[in-house]
């Protein structure tokens, strides 16, 4: 990956302090990956130990937390002595069928000795794909947060299909602080942060404090996925940062090896990566959309219509260039420019088979396709779109 030139920081116009920010987040969302809880395949309770005082301490501030965490697979790796993963979807819904509830066992009694209860929730994209389902997994969750029970969360690796998974926990917990509307996200792994290039293969690489905005600049910068243990990667945590910054949430990537680094963010230190939430966020029926809808198809536009689209306008049939997929009226889809990058998703009016039909024609013309039936000009009403990255902006970072 290259690196970047950082903006001297003189020159920076920062939204708001980092520090001011997150002694005012209220709700903290924590994803922990199996790295930090693993070792030789094996569950390390010390750990959980450690993990469980750092955030009793943070609830003692008054701060309601939600756990998101990985190392369902790992532990029914170790209680069915393994040493590798296989690929094969069956085989990892059965590790993670063994290990899901030796997690919890663990989780409860850990939590149990400092007097924390404890809720298990297990999500699938099909979930939050229904907005109704959404709507009832929001409320599940400010009810444990009311009664002020801890909610950890993992993906339901059980029942999930390679077409139908979150991929890995962090987008899932970038999902779960879009969700309850979380102010701060904390996503502890095994690296330090985000940095100007790959540590591991250039030693002048430098440690990026701060984060504006996470465009397209930012996410070619994410490497590989992750070890033989884990999922996720940096693409993925930059993707969770996009996901969670684009609904108003702060996000902080750090070095989880010690969790009292749980303690240092909120003393003030600057560890790991900060990104700074949008100014502009999404209102919640756009977050669903963005985030919580699985896009069933993508069309591809030209030039004009993108044009057009980041003057927030609907998406219509003669901007169309091509259709990928199968997908009714009213299904979500992406919408990818010319360049391949993936700029916008909504809920479509068309069917997949109608769009291939009505694909690059003008609104004098549908009426030829459809004759007296009653259709809507726009492919994606401005309603139902959300934009992604908006071209042409300054970014900083903070070296």
């Amino acid at each position: 990956m290259k690196p970047i030139k950082p903006i001297p920081n003189e020159k920076l116009n920062k939204p708001m302090k980092r520090i001011d920010f997150i002694e005012n987040s209220q709700v903290v969302v924590i994803k922990v990956g199996s790295s930090l809880l693993v070792k030789n395949y094996i569950l390390e309770i010390s750990r959980l130990e450690e993990l469980a005082q750092s955030i009793h301490q943070l609830r003692q501030r008054g701060k309601k937390v939600i756990l998101v965490t990985s190392g369902a697979m790992a532990c029914g790796m170790s209680r069915l002595g393994l040493k590798r993963k296989r690929n094969d979807i069956p085989f990892k819904q059965a590790l993670a069928a063994v290990g899901q509830g030796i997690l919890m066992q663990n989780y409860c009694q850990v939590f149990s000795r400092i007097g924390i209860p404890v809720a298990q929730i297990l999500l699938a994209p099909e979930d939050v794909h229904n907005r109704h389902k959404y709507l009832n997994a929001r409320n599940t969750f400010q009810t444990l947060l009311d009664y002020n029970v801890l909610p950890i969360v993992n993906e339901n690796d059980t029942v999930a299909i390679a077409e139908l998974k979150f991929g890995d926990n962090d987008r899932l917990s970038a999902l779960v602080a879009s969700l309850i509307n979380a102010q701060l996200l904390i996503i502890l792994s095994d690296i330090e942060g985000l940095f100007t290039s790959d540590p591991k293969k250039n030693s002048k690489a430098l440690l990026i404090k701060e984060v504006e905005r996470v465009d397209d600049n930012i996410e070619k910068m994410a490497g590989r996925e992750g070890s033989n243990i884990s999922t996720g990667g940096m693409k993925s945590k930059i993707m969770a940062g996009r996901m969670a910054t684009f609904s108003g949430i702060g996000v902080i990537l750090a070095l989880g090896k010690d969790f009292s680094v749980i303690q240092r963010i909120f003393a003030g230190e600057e560890v790991g990566t900060f990104f700074y939430p949008q100014t502009k966020v999404l209102k919640n029926r756009k977050r669903w959309i963005a985030f919580g809808m699985m896009a069933r198809g993508r069309v591809f536009i030209d030039k004009g219509a993108y044009s057009a689209l980041m003057r927030n306008k609907s998406l219509l049939p003669a901007g169309i260039k091509a259709v990928e997929g199968i997908f009714d009226s009213g299904d979500c889809i992406e919408v990818v420019n010319e360049e391949g990058q993936s700029v916008a998703k909504g809920l479509v009016n068309f069917s997949s088979t109608e769009l291939k039909k009505i694909r690059g024609l003008h609104t004098t013309e549908l009426q030829e396709v459809f004759f007296d039936q009653e259709i809507s000009v726009e492919v994606i009403h401005v309603d139902n779109l959300v934009l992604f990255n908006r071209g042409g902006e300054k970014r900083w970072l903070k070296i």
